[in-house]
């Protein structure tokens, strides 16, 4: 275990943070924990049909003074995409020890933070604290190359969607140029009419249509990668939804297979040490209770414009004043 943990390719899991680490390290073990059985590609173990623990989503009450810890968890897109050191996802994870709970908290990544973005804060970790209020102890952080072997070393997930999803506009790695059989001097005439979103619409060819029915869908990684990522089918919100429902997915698969096998695929400044110490504190994960939080301009936040012009959001008590959003966040998890 040590080996593979110091090596910062190889040490934790996308979600619930060190959470995961203790639903992995609990293997099958937990059978009393059950949850109905899965309708597509049920998982099995030495060819023997497995059932999905339980993944309780409920509130509790929150003790004064509760112990916790808060973790980073953060995607982007990595070596070949454009913009690939941007974080395209940023999420905290709160796990409250003393009352069993973990709360994960969606940080939208067009939030206005210090004059840019949020997704481009050189210290992430400070801003998100600035932000919520919460104090990060470790961040994790993954590209899609390894979010995609991360759900394939699983054997795919079976991802609860709550909302039938139609996307007509996910965009063909590797089309990103392509002309679509116009020429040089229409090229040209479109990029006059057009711009942003209206502009590469008019190139269909380098865009497929992505459906996922209601209910339980069965995702490999490139499935559950396009399902995380889409965004003409709704908003950065939705895609926030989306995350939570593959991370749960992820949660429930991972305890059926080696921890090692999942802790291959992320960067993390943690070390066996404090991998170890969080374990101890977690104790059995499968008696807590998760929510999902999405900062949103549904509760904390409005939409607004930067002096560039360029879509932003910004919290609802006024730009730069995060006083809101943290009161919100400690009445949340």
């Amino acid at each position: 275990m040590k080996e593979w943990l110091e090596n910062p390719y190889k040490t934790s899991a996308l979600i619930g943070a060190i959470f995961i680490v203790g639903m992995t390290s609990g293997s099958v073990g937990y059978k009393l924990f059950l949850n109905k059985k899965v309708n597509l590609q049920q998982p099995t173990i030495n060819n023997q049909p497995v059932t999905l623990p339980t993944i309780l989503e409920d509130k509790r009450e929150t003790t004064k003074n509760a112990e916790r810890f808060n973790m980073l968890l953060l995607g982007s897109g990595g070596l070949g995409h454009s913009g690939g050191t941007l974080s395209d996802s940023i999420i905290v994870v709160s796990v409250n020890t003393t009352d069993k709970k973990a709360s994960l908290i969606s940080i939208p990544r067009d939030l206005y933070f210090s004059g840019h973005k949020i997704n481009a804060d050189p210290s992430i970790r400070d801003a998100i604290t600035a932000i919520t209020g919460l104090p990060i102890s470790n961040f994790i952080s993954i590209d899609f190359i390894s979010f995609v072997n991360l759900i394939d070393s699983l054997g795919g997930v079976e991802v609860d969607v709550k909302k039938a999803y139609t996307d007509n506009f996910y965009p063909v790695r590797g089309l990103e140029n392509e002309l679509c059989g116009f020429s040089p001097e229409k090229v040209t005439e479109l990029h006059q009419k057009y711009s942003g979103f209206e502009l590469e619409k008019q190139f269909i060819c380098r865009y497929e249509t992505i459906f996922y029915p209601a209910g339980i869908n069965h995702m490999d990684g490139s499935g559950a990668l396009k399902y995380v990522r889409s965004r003409h089918g709704g908003s950065d919100f939705t895609r926030s939804q989306h995350q939570f429902e593959v991370l749960k997915a992820i949660l429930q698969k991972a305890s059926i297979k080696n921890t090692k096998e999942v802790f291959g695929f992320v960067k993390t400044d943690l070390n066996l040490e404090k991998v170890n110490e969080y374990l101890t504190k977690i104790g059995n994960p499968l008696e807590y209770a998760i929510s999902f939080i999405n900062l949103s301009d549904q509760n904390v936040l409005q939409n607004g414009k930067s002096a560039s012009g360029a879509y932003i959001l910004i919290p609802k008590s006024g730009q730069n004043n995060y006083e809101g959003i943290k009161k919100y966040v400690m009445e949340s998890i």
